[in-house]
């Protein structure tokens, strides 16, 4: 009995013993750990990434490790440098890491790609490990353009946004949002979130998008974000963000109205009908076919805030007027016909039909230049309407043309008035004469004229 008792005895010893003794060979695959990360953890097209490889011996020691990579899309993964690579030893809970580089196809399309990897190590052990590189396309969406690019201060403005698709797929449900961090820019008769449908591969859309600056803005550059998100085909939410400069309202617009006309003067009302100060204003009347200056032609205005207005003045005359300088009028006095030392041998019809077709209508152009709130030099070019102005300014028109009528006729310079006044005139010159003799001839026959009868008489007799 005590023999079988000392027999089991040494059995559980040698048992112990072989337990507590570390084991050279073969170690299962679940002594060694192995995990890959990538960076950049999404890759694009024409980029380069690295495939880091952790391996950590989780007990005993391990040696003649091997990595090497066995499957992968060599058209659309390419590696650069060494893909296999081998360790001397790996002591237990100690880690290891292996970087692997590579290359994305330009062409490659957006997707999963699997890289197998197969580890061994010492006692012909093997595990295999399948590492994931996610491909998206390029930064597909691009905001191109925002046109116009300026907003003028309470009038709504439609902005175009040219969204382009630069991949080589078509794109859906784009969640498009703008704001205006100051919440000065608004939209009109819509929300700032719009949802485009789709927008086909290697093309574009348009965004209209109705907005209005708000009266309390101040004139200058204002940003608008703009934030388009989407979801690629990996299933991975892509989100591109763009920052736009608006011009809120630099420049402002002007009324002009004929005020007075006289022949002397003619003043016009500059009206700032715009949102913004004018300066250095400026108004000219520019060379132009019907009107012309005598004098200056420009006037300066200072500075004219919005809704203010000021006079300028000009010494304006229509081209017709130049008929009273062309043919001069003539006293009728003394000269029955064209004075001799005159040469009237032209054309007075033609000459007449050619200087009335050639003014044209009663339009005046006039010319504001100003510097606005950028310091930008700007010009507005204004017609006005001269048939409204007062009669006494541009009545010399019809005045000269009679003044040609009465040329034509053989009196120049003369009108109907000056003849039927120089008719009274001789007729009463001639009844003061008749009174005249009628008295002389009564007053000699009381007094002085008796002896003259009577002599006529002796002989007579």
């Amino acid at each position: 009995m005590k023999k079988i008792e000392y027999i089991f005895l040494i059995l559980i010893s040698t048992i112990l013993i072989f337990m507590n003794t570390p084991y050279v060979g073969k170690v299962s695959a679940s002594e060694m750990q192995a995990t890959f990360t990538t960076n950049p953890v999404i890759a694009a097209p024409g980029t380069n990434g690295y495939l880091e490889v952790s391996l950590k011996s989780l007990s005993g020691s391990t040696s003649d490790i091997e990595l090497s990579a066995s499957s992968w899309d060599s058209k659309t993964i390419i590696p650069e440098g060494n893909w296999k690579v081998k360790l001397a030893s790996l002591e237990s809970g100690n880690s290891y890491s292996v970087l692997y580089e590579f290359k994305v196809a330009s062409t490659a399309a957006p997707g999963l790609y699997q890289i197998v990897f197969i580890i061994s190590y010492s006692g012909g052990s093997t595990i295999r490990q399948t590492a994931i590189i996610q491909v998206e396309d390029k930064t597909v969406l691009d905001l191109k353009s925002v046109t116009p690019t300026y907003v003028n201060i309470g009038e709504s403005t439609i902005l175009n946004f040219n969204i382009s698709n630069n991949g080589k797929v078509d794109i859906e449900n784009v969640l498009f949002v703008w704001s205006d961090p100051n919440d000065l820019i608004l939209p009109l008769g819509s929300d700032n979130r719009i949802t485009i449908p789709q927008i086909a591969a290697e093309n574009y859309t348009i965004v209209p998008i109705t907005v209005m600056a708000s009266s309390g803005i101040s004139p200058g550059i204002y940003p608008l974000t703009v934030t388009m998100d989407f979801y690629d085909k990996t299933g991975t939410q892509q989100t591109i963000t763009s920052t736009v400069g608006l011009q809120i309202s630099g420049t402002t617009t002007f009324d002009v109205v004929l005020q007075t006309s006289s022949s002397t003067s003619t003043t016009f009302a500059i009206v700032n009908t715009g949102a913004n100060t004018a300066s250095s204003v400026v108004v000219s009347i520019p060379d132009q076919p019907n009107y012309f200056t005598s004098g200056t032609s420009s006037a300066s205005l200072g500075n004219l805030e919005a809704g203010d207005y000021t006079l300028a003045s000009f010494q304006l005359s229509s081209m017709s007027s130049n008929t009273t300088m062309m043919f001069p009028s003539f006293n009728r006095t003394g000269m029955n016909s064209n004075p001799s030392n005159m040469n009237f041998s032209f054309d007075r019809d033609r000459m007449m039909n050619r200087t009335f077709s050639e003014t044209g209508g009663n339009q005046l152009l006039l010319r504001i230049e100003y510097t606005d709130v950028f310091g930008v030099r700007q010009t507005i070019e204004k017609e006005v309407d001269l048939s409204s102005g007062s009669s006494s300014g541009f009545s010399s028109r019809t005045t000269n043309q009679e003044n040609f009528e009465n040329f034509r006729d053989g009196f120049p310079g003369q009108s109907q008035s000056t003849d039927s006044s120089n008719s009274i005139m001789y007729i009463a010159i001639g009844v003061i004469g008749i009174i005249s003799i009628a008295a002389v001839i009564q007053l000699g026959r009381k007094n002085k004229l008796g002896g003259f009868s009577k002599y006529f008489k002796g002989r007579k007799e």
